[in-house]
């Protein structure tokens, strides 16, 4: 560091007025800086000079004639708090001196003999410096230690912050973990009500006794109107007994905004909105929130909560009821589809009651006068000597006669399996097979066909009469479709998990996959011109083997010459049902 101060005050405390003159000769002869000296003789004067603190430097005297020292001197300067250097003087060398002086607070020690212009004046640039850079040190460690205590108390206040940060995160992580749970158990509730009344009843007073609110209710969209469903404690059961309702457009309802908007609605204060339109039996509610019940776009009615403090609902209330209304939503469609399939199952339910009672009905009333023509035709073409024309006529009322007959048949025997109750059997099928031969020989005879039964036949449970109509049904269908002259195959495979499955196998067009999907459906005909007729034959064969525990099926490539495979399924011996069918 570059001395650049050219003028110093210094003042001197001695008692010897020859020793003040000594050492104000000694500054003059200095060099380079420019040293004027003021001197006060006794201990009191020096203390209220350095209590002053208007000198560069203080030159002090060990010896000052009274009953105090220059050492006495130095410690209540430093004690003081005296800021510029203080020099001990003293007339003879004493390393103990020496020491304590340092100790005291002196910034050098010199001996009177040994002093020179330039030792005195080096003495005190030295000092003034030392003392300057330890000012500058501790002015710098006190800026240090002031700039660390701050930084210290912001970065404590950082952590309070932080702290308290933490833990309202925590509190409110807490009580959104509870929401939460709260919210999926009230909707586990919700999901578990048997039916609307009880699902709308449910949801009002469960979000009102989960989430604490001053009222809850529910409304359905009803045509051009929002009715209330449900709405908790007396005013809700007031409002319901009236049928309390919110036109769709009504402009003073957030309830109807919602319906419209299909939004939610938050009010933190009902006061301040013009939207709000008060109601008498809810005169405490301060805050509201409207949440549409939506499932997709289709809104289907509206949970409005209100609360008796302002700002008592916030966003996260309204999230929670978005969340909470999606599944109320899903609810209410599927009670409302529910009671869709239940009204659907009864009105088919009916309807097959109404079936077989027209089937026993006409085949009872048809039956007779049926087999009357069938045996008069057949009297005919044997005895009455007709025009060969004439005999095409009778054959022709035979042939539908026989039809209408089948169809008779069918629909007596479609109305016995839905109500018929009976044990299954094990089935000798070979024997079956051959009765079913025997019945068809006149289609066999007609279309030439040949049967191939295969050699193996294991044993199944089922209803003998009923098989036999299965069997009939497949290989008649089979001589139909078949190639030209058919040719049907039967047999049987046993299946791993107890099952049979039968066959029947045929060598004509097929079928396509279209065709494959809707065969065993009720009053089906295909587009073959063999199998033009009634349509009730499959669907009596599926119904059958349904009941006797199996399963029918068909498949084809749909390529001429490979045909169709009808099969049937029912339990092997091993797997015999319990009880009656």
């Amino acid at each position: 560091m570059v001395w650049t101060q050219s003028k110093l005050n210094v003042l001197l405390v001695d008692n010897d007025e020859a020793h003040h003159a000594l050492i104000r000769r000694l500054l003059t002869d200095t060099e380079g800086t420019q040293i004027s000296l003021d001197w006060v003789s006794t201990y009191e004067e020096g203390v209220a000079q350095v209590m002053q603190n208007r000198h560069d430097a203080y030159l002090i005297d060990y010896r000052l004639g009274g009953k105090f020292t220059g050492m006495d001197l130095l410690r209540e300067a430093t004690q003081a708090g005296c800021t510029a250097p203080l020099i001990l003087i003293t007339s003879h060398g004493n390393r103990e001196l020496d020491l304590a002086a340092m100790e005291a607070g002196a910034a050098d020690f010199l001996v009177k003999d040994q002093i020179s212009p330039a030792l005195l004046e080096r003495s005190i640039r030295y000092a003034i410096e030392r003392k300057r850079t330890e000012q500058e040190l501790q002015e710098s460690r006190e800026a240090l230690e002031s700039a660390i205590a701050k930084r210290t108390a912001e970065l404590r206040e950082k952590v309070t912050q932080l702290e308290q940060l933490e833990r309202e995160n925590q509190a409110s992580l807490e009580w959104r973990t509870r929401q939460v749970e709260t919210s999926t158990q009230v909707a586990q509730e919700i999901a578990a009500a048997p039916a609307l009344d009880a699902l709308f009843r449910s949801v009002v007073n469960r979000v009102q006794e989960r989430f604490g609110y001053y009222h809850v209710h529910v409304y359905t969209v009803e045509g051009d109107f929002l009715v209330m469903q449900e709405g908790t404690g007396g005013p809700g059961r007031m409002m319901k007994e009236v049928g309390h309702k919110i036109p769709v457009g009504a402009a003073r309802s957030l309830v109807a905004k919602a319906l419209r908007t299909g939004e939610p609605v938050l009010v933190p204060d009902v006061s301040k909105d013009k939207r709000w339109l008060p109601n008498l039996l809810l005169a405490e509610t301060k805050s509201e929130l409207a949440v549409p019940i939506k499932l997709g776009n289709d809104v289907l009615g509206v949970l409005d909560v209100q609360n008796d403090r302002v700002g008592g609902l916030s966003q996260e209330d309204q999230i929670l009821m978005m969340g909470l209304c999606g599944q109320i939503a899903v609810a209410i469609n599927n009670r409302r589809l529910e009671l869709e399939r239940q009204k659907a199952e009864e009105a088919q339910q009916k309807l097959i009651e109404e079936l077989d009672a027209f089937g026993h009905t006409v085949g009872h009333n048809l039956k007779d006068p049926v087999g009357l023509i069938v045996g008069y035709s057949a009297l005919l073409k044997e005895q009455a000597r007709l025009p060969e024309e004439w005999q095409e006529y009778v054959n022709a009322i035979a042939r539908n006669a026989n039809k209408l007959n089948t169809i008779i048949e069918e629909l007596q025997l479609l109305t016995g399996v839905r109500k018929e109750q009976v044990e299954t059997k094990p089935l000798n099928m070979i024997r079956i097979i051959a009765e079913v031969q025997q019945r068809l020989a006149y289609l066999i005879n007609e279309y030439d066909a040949k049967i191939i039964v295969s050699e193996y036949w294991p044993v199944a449970l089922g209803h003998k009469a009923w098989v036999e109509e299965v069997w009939a049904n497949y290989i008649s269908n089979a001589i139909r479709m078949g190639g030209d002259p058919p040719r049907v195959h039967v047999g049987a495979t046993a299946q791993s998990d107890g099952m049979i499955r039968f066959w029947v196998r045929d060598n004509g067009p097929g079928l396509s996959p279209a065709e494959q999907a809707i065969v065993f459906t009720e009053f089906t005909q295909l587009s073959q011109a063999k199998l033009k007729g009634h349509g009730l034959g499959l669907s009596v064969v599926q119904r059958i083997v349904t009941k006797l525990g199996g399963e029918v099926g068909v498949s084809s490539d749909g390529v001429p010459g490979e045909g169709c495979m009808f099969s049937f399924t029912l339990p092997g011996i091993h797997k015999k049902p319990k009880g009656h069918l």
